[in-house]
């Protein structure tokens, strides 16, 4: 069970869409524009729908915008006691995922909202390290016959990370992610909360 939540997890994390011979298009293939920290910093809405990481059991959010790449925000916990609210959030809340004819597992857009409406019920952002994250489009590649705009991220990728303080956004590191274990390294609490603690 444990290794399918992490299997699942890494899905639902980085939003990898199921390789099933559909036509792919390589955003990399078009001009890239090389964004600027503050471009990318302007990129972070907080106002994007929650869901939970399972990898880390915490709030977050993880969007693309076209032409500049996938944003992800990471709401970290400061007490045990609130990370404790998201533990087995599934099952406690009654949310299930949805399975498509190939056999992938999902959100309906119906369980999104409901999802987000109750991670954001009673949520105090005081209460949390926020940490955003940024992989440039050059690193994606987007399903051209998908409807929902499902992509992909390639390995090895360039991954920016900020942490939000004093209602902005600042610049904390850029890293190249070459394989699993660089992945799994940047989906762990104590990474994070190393960030904040320095």
């Amino acid at each position: 069970m444990k290794v399918f939540n992490v299997l699942l997890s890494s899905v639902l994390c980085i939003v990898l869409v199921s390789c099933n011979g559909a036509s792919k298009k390589e955003v990399g293939n078009e001009p890239v524009k090389e964004l600027s920290q503050n471009e990318i910093s302007n990129g972070f809405d907080l106002d994007k729908e929650l869901l939970v990481d399972l990898m880390m059991d915490i709030p977050a959010s993880v969007y693309m915008k076209e032409g500049e790449g996938q944003y992800s925000i990471l709401y970290i916990p400061k007490t045990k006691e609130i990370l404790e609210r998201y533990k087995n959030f599934e099952e406690k809340n009654g949310v299930k995922l949805s399975e498509d004819s190939l056999g992938n597992m999902y959100y309906d857009d119906v369980t999104v909202k409901k999802i987000d409406g109750l991670l954001r019920s009673g949520m105090n952002s005081n209460d949390f390290y926020i940490i955003g994250r940024f992989i440039p489009s050059q690193f994606l590649q987007v399903d051209a016959t998908s409807t929902k705009g499902e992509y992909a991220v390639s390995m090895p990728y360039e991954m920016h990370i900020y942490k939000y303080t004093d209602n902005k956004w600042e610049y904390i590191e850029t890293t190249m992610i070459m394989d699993l274990t660089g992945y799994e390294k940047y989906e762990t609490l104590e990474t994070y909360n190393s960030m904040f603690n320095k």
